[in-house]
């Protein structure tokens, strides 16, 4: 009874002193937390073992912040120096030199309608907690929603796909590049078709990239069945294997514990889904899992080597933008941290 009262008037005085008392489990709650967010891009620093976070857009604006992720919450990286606000960019981590690669993007979300003048083909280094704009003597046309993987066997960033504008209309690209030495290198124009907002993911079980689903030009996610496909350096290969649903812009990662690939969610053609998936020994299967994220696309994943954990944040379903943090551990989704959804406005962006 006593020791409780002592507690209680303790976190009365911290309290009344200006500062936060955190049991450890909750989220903190200020004006610093990060909003809403959708079409944003994640990526795990291995070395500081943090996950960050750059841009989207909340309900009303894109935006250019960067943010990293401690056990629990998300805290603001103040930079200068900065790219400029865009959705739908590529980040991953560069492990041979310990930086972050940004590359491309939109500086909208939608917009009224397709503007080529839009899109963006800039490559970014984030090291030292420094963005640097690093000058290229080749690059991919500019483009938005194409996704990069980290070959480690290779020590190669691998970029597949996106969209870009002509003639104020969304065409589909499929090509493949891969980032090296500071230069890019056009790698394939074989392999998959043309699409944008594939799953794609290094398995460092055989080294190789696997991409799975897309939107294609034959809409080929919705009622039919996806595709997988492994990129070894040299060329795609097709797995002639049984496939699940075909699957766009759903978000997958490597588990280097259990040495599978999962994803979740994404659009099927007709709405947003929750499933999660495993891919392992060259074969799909879904797990039922209790409690998990609401259906969502647009949303990011990203694995936790330290702490042994996937970890996803925000995403949209239509008509609200999330702002909530999952992690999945132990084949068991658990919320972190968190925002209420908002409902996007729909001005244009």
């Amino acid at each position: 009874m006593i020791r409780n009262l002592i507690l209680i008037i303790s976190a009365t005085v911290l309290l009344s002193c200006g500062k936060r008392v955190h049991d450890g489990t909750s989220p903190l709650n200020d004006n610093n937390a990060i909003s809403v967010r959708n079409a944003h891009s994640m990526a795990y620093n291995a070395k500081d073992s943090r996950i960050y976070l750059f841009g989207g857009a909340n309900e009303k604006e894109v935006l250019s912040e960067l943010w990293v992720l401690d056990s629990i919450n998300w805290q603001k990286v103040i930079t200068d120096g900065e790219p400029q606000p865009r959705t739908f960019s590529s980040l991953i981590y560069d492990n041979k030199k310990d930086r972050l690669i940004l590359f491309g993007g939109n500086k909208v979300l939608f917009g009224n309608k397709p503007d080529s003048q839009s899109l963006l083909n800039d490559t970014w280094e984030f090291k030292n907690n420094r963005w640097k704009k690093l000058n290229m003597n080749n690059s991919p046309s500019p483009r938005a929603e194409a996704t990069m993987a980290y070959d480690e066997r290779r020590e190669t960033i691998v970029l597949f796909g996106g969209y870009h504008i002509q003639n104020e209309e969304y065409v589909k690209l499929g090509d493949t590049w891969e980032f090296r030495d500071d230069e890019w290198y056009p790698a394939s124009v074989d392999g998959p078709s043309e699409r944008h907002g594939v799953s794609m993911a290094y398995d460092a079980d055989d080294g190789s990239v696997v991409l799975f689903g897309g939107s294609t030009i034959d809409k080929q996610y919705g009622e039919g069945t996806g595709e997988t496909w492994k990129w070894d350096g040299k060329k795609w290969n097709k797995l002639e294997i049984e496939q699940p649903g075909g699957i766009f812009n759903a978000s997958m990662v490597y588990d280097k514990d259990r040495k599978e690939l999962f994803r979740f969610g994404g659009w099927n053609g007709k709405s947003r889904i929750n499933e999660t998936w495993f891919f392992r020994e060259n074969k799909w299967s879904e797990r039922e899992v209790d409690n998990g994220p609401a259906p969502r696309n647009h949303s990011s994943l990203v694995y936790d080597e330290n702490q042994k954990r996937g970890v996803l944040f925000g995403g949209h379903d239509g008509k609200n933008v999330f702002g909530d943090t999952w992690e999945y551990a132990d084949q068991k989704w658990r919320k972190i941290s968190g925002s209420e959804p908002v409902e996007r406005v729909n001005n244009g962006h």
